[in-house]
Parts: C-alpha cells; structure tokens; sequence
C-alpha cells in the first residue's frame, strides 16, 4: 500500500504563513511577456490548467528584512501554487519562475490525477546581462510529487524554523532543504539537514555527479538495446558497469 500523499494544503500549511490575503488567481495572459517562442505559448496553455497567487512573504508581514541578490532586489517572496494537466513541465517551471520579478516559491500538482501530490519547486535567478530589468533562472530545485515519507523535510519549511536574517538567507534555506532531501533520495537514507556549508557542497556536488552518470546510463543502455554485433555489445555492457560503480561510488558520497 502506497503511503499517503502531501497535499497542497498541508504543504501550504507547513510554512506557518502570517495571515494575508485570500488566494487569487493569476491570469495566464501574465506570463505572456515571459513566453520568447510559440512552443512555450503552447506549453502554457495547454500544460497549465491554473495558476494562483498564494500569499507576499514581505518585511512587513513577517520582520523578516529585504535584501540584494545577484543584482537583484528581494523585497518579497511570492507563493505560488500551478494546477498541470500531466507532470509539470521543466520548460512551464522556468516560465513561472520568470514571470515576476522576485523569486516565487511554487507548489504544485498534477490536475489530472486521482490523487494530487503536491510538489516543491525553487529557482534561484540572477539580472540578465542584456535585458534592463530581466531575471534569468540559473536552476530548478523541485521535489516532485510527495508523500507521507517526507513529512521530515515538509516539518523544516516553517518561516520560525528557518530563523532567516534576510529574505535572500529565507529563500537560500528553502533551496538547501530542497537540495537535501534530494541527497537522502539518492542516498537511500533518512531525512536531515546539512551540518556544514562544506558537507551542503559536498552533497551538491554527488548529486550532479550522480545525474550526469544517469543520464550517460541511460545513452549508453539505449545503444545496447539497438546494438546487433556482440562485440559491440560486450563494450557497451562493459561501460554500463563501469559506470554504475561511479553512481554508487558518487551516492555513498551523500550518507
């Protein structure tokens, strides 16, 4: 029996929020000016079902301070949850994450299934080097989908817990989290925070190792499948091995 999932009110919930305003929904006309070409117009109306603005983290809800970041000011933190119709895309993530000019922290859901799993998703953005004005997303931190197993990680989201002295330190915190339960996933082991900046970059660092071993994995597994020759199959079994000692060498780097 699957475990029960984390749904998007109790991951709302878990950031302990101020009260604010009710929710609303943000028109998918907003997010024009952040689509460059016809395929991200198409993503957005046919992936996105809806978008809604949850609540403003801001220095005069919450006394926690503004900040500057990467050349850019953070004088608030925007929730937001997105309905999908199917798994949300990466290319939709960007594109929401782009569509304001402060960062957002994104729930979000599949609409379209029997049960709706909320996930996580945080970009962090710098000032883009050509467009006065213009953020550029430099990474995806995104949990996917949830379950009651992760109720360790959804406990430490709280705004009291994170304890930030800026908002720029609250939204670095959020990614940190994100990053970790990331590295128990991959390990195979229990829930915790990082002890140190160094073990963080440590378990970053495994953690890209792993997804570039994976995906070469993956390459290299698609040609043996298409491969005839034996020869060619031997070599190609035998990079398959060799790699999947990397992965479990790069994993065991993330205890």
């Amino acid at each position: 029996m699957s475990a029960p999932l984390v749904t998007i009110e109790a991951l709302i919930a878990a950031f302990d929020l101020p009260p604010g305003p009710a929710p609303r929904r943000v028109p998918k006309s907003s997010l024009a000016d952040h689509v460059s070409s016809s395929a991200d117009k198409r993503l957005v109306e046919g992936k996105l079902a809806r978008l809604e603005w949850i609540a403003s983290i801001n220095p005069a809800a919450t006394g926690i301070a503004a900040a500057e970041e990467s050349g850019l000011a953070i004088s608030a933190i925007n929730m937001l949850c997105a309905y999908t119709r199917g798994p949300m895309p990466v290319r939709l993530g960007e594109i929401i994450h782009r569509s304001t000019p402060l960062p957002v922290i994104l729930i979000h859901t599949d609409d379209t299934a029997d049960a709706q799993a909320a996930a996580l998703s945080l970009a962090p953005r710098r000032s883009a080097e050509r467009e006065a004005g213009r953020a550029v997303v430099t990474a995806l931190h995104d949990t996917g989908p949830m379950d009651d197993t992760d109720m360790p990680f959804v406990e430490t989201l709280a705004l009291a817990r994170l304890a930030p002295r800026d908002l720029a330190a609250l939204y670095s915190g959020l990614i940190e989290r994100v990053d970790a339960r990331a590295a128990a996933r991959a390990g195979g082991r229990a829930f915790r925070l990082s002890r140190t900046a160094d073990e963080m970059a440590r378990w970053r660092n495994a953690l890209r190792q792993c997804a570039s071993l994976e995906a070469e994995t993956a390459g290299i597994a698609a040609a043996l499948r298409k491969e005839t020759r034996l020869s060619s199959r031997v070599d190609l079994g035998e990079k398959i091995r060799q790699l999947r000692i990397a992965l479990n060498e790069a994993k065991a780097a993330l205890g």
